[in-house]
This record gives structure tokens, C-alpha cells and sequence, in this order.
């Protein structure tokens, strides 16, 4: 058993050097739902985004950080902004939000091991453990769905397609999360999904500036 001990330790120690060496990457189980009118043009044309919440404030800087995200996308896909608001043939309402949707209490139990370390001839890593029985803990999870919500309509009012996606996990940081619900929405910008579609995305990693 002794031997086991040290083999398991050693793998651990060989995970940590290696993590901390290469740096972790966060993925994301996304759900898309997207639908379009196929009796309205729904063709990329010009645009103008609103806030489609009522609570949201178009001006403020949280919703021109992600509408700023969502408008390189629809410029990728042939939209363009018109030179007046007014003249847009689309109003595409964009939306992003977080809700609570479930809190749970997990219990967890762990062998109570501890050793040292030694430099012997025999044990030139660790010397002897002790075992002590186990410790029984809680740990609480929250869990929050995550979502954006883009729907576009012509000028006449009549609704031409919408993309609905939504993730759910522990974070509550839309600052990173949004970006992944819109890398999600691109692909399905104008189309009509037969049921919801899954996805995992990960997340990008950041370079940072060596200046």
C-alpha cells in the first residue's frame, strides 16, 4: 500500500509541474436555438442594433463592449451600418442576461494521509505516512444560466429571424462569457435550426502585451 501511496503522490506532483507549465483553458457547453421567417427577405443588408431588454441602457458601456462584439460579427457576414440610423432596413435587438437557476450541496470524503519529505537511501522522496481516517466536507455549487438573445426585424416591424444562446455553469462574469455565447450565435446568424443545437467552445486565450 505503501508503494501505491507514493505512486499516486508522485503522479500528482508530475500533474501540478505540468499544469502550472501549460496554461488551462476553460470550455463552455453552449446551446444554440435559432429560427427565420422564409416568407420575409432575411438577406444581410443594413442594420441598426437596439437593446432588445427594456432595463438594458443602449449607452451604457457594458452594452457597447458586447453590441461592439456582436456588429464585427455581422460585418463578417455582409451587414453594414448605414450612414443614418433611420435608413436601416434592419433593427437587429440584441439582449444578454444571467439568471440563477439552481444551488446544490455536495458532500465529499477524503483518506486523511500525511508525510514528509527525506532524502534517504530508500525513500529518496518521501518518508513514512500516516493515515489518520477520513474528513467529511460540503461544498455548496451554484449553478446560472447565461444567455444572449439577438432577434431581427425589417422595417415594417415584422420579425425575420432570432438566435437564442445560452449557457449554464458556475461563472457569473459575462464580460468573458459573452463573447462565447456570440462566437456560438455566429454560425446560425439568419438560419433555422430543425431543433438546438450543442456545442463546446473553448475559450481563447488572452496574449499578453510584452511592451
Amino acid at each position: 500500500m505503501r508503494k501505491t501511496i507514493y505512486k499516486t503522490i508522485s503522479i500528482l506532483i508530475i500533474m501540478i509541474v505540468a499544469t502550472g507549465c501549460t496554461p488551462m483553458v476553460n470550455k463552455y457547453r453552449v446551446s444554440i436555438d435559432a429560427i427565420n421567417n422564409p416568407k420575409q427577405n432575411i438577406a444581410p443588408s443594413t442594420y441598426q442594433i437596439k437593446p432588445l431588454g427594456t432595463n438594458t441602457d443602449a449607452n451604457s458601456l457594458e452594452f457597447l463592449r458586447h453590441s461592439s462584439q456582436l456588429i464585427e460579427i455581422l460585418n463578417r457576414q455582409g451587414y453594414s451600418q448605414p450612414y443614418t440610423p433611420e435608413s436601416a432596413e434592419q433593427t437587429i435587438y440584441f439582449d444578454y442576461g444571467i439568471e440563477k437557476v439552481k444551488e446544490e450541496t455536495r458532500t465529499y470524503t477524503e483518506p486523511n494521509i500525511s508525510f514528509g519529505f527525506s532524502h534517504g537511501y530508500y525513500h529518496p522522496f518521501w518518508s513514512d505516512f500516516m493515515y489518520s481516517g477520513y474528513s467529511t466536507y460540503q461544498k455548496t455549487y451554484t449553478l446560472y444560466n447565461r444567455y444572449i438573445e439577438i432577434l431581427a426585424k425589417n422595417q415594417a416591424g415584422k420579425e425575420l429571424w432570432r438566435v437564442d444562446v445560452s449557457s449554464v455553469g458556475e461563472s457569473k462574469d459575462l464580460k468573458n462569457i459573452v463573447p462565447i455565447l456570440l462566437e456560438g450565435a455566429t454560425e446560425y446568424i439568419g438560419k433555422n435550426t430543425a431543433k438546438p443545437v450543442n456545442l463546446v467552445i473553448k475559450e481563447k486565450r488572452k496574449v499578453k502585451d510584452k511592451r
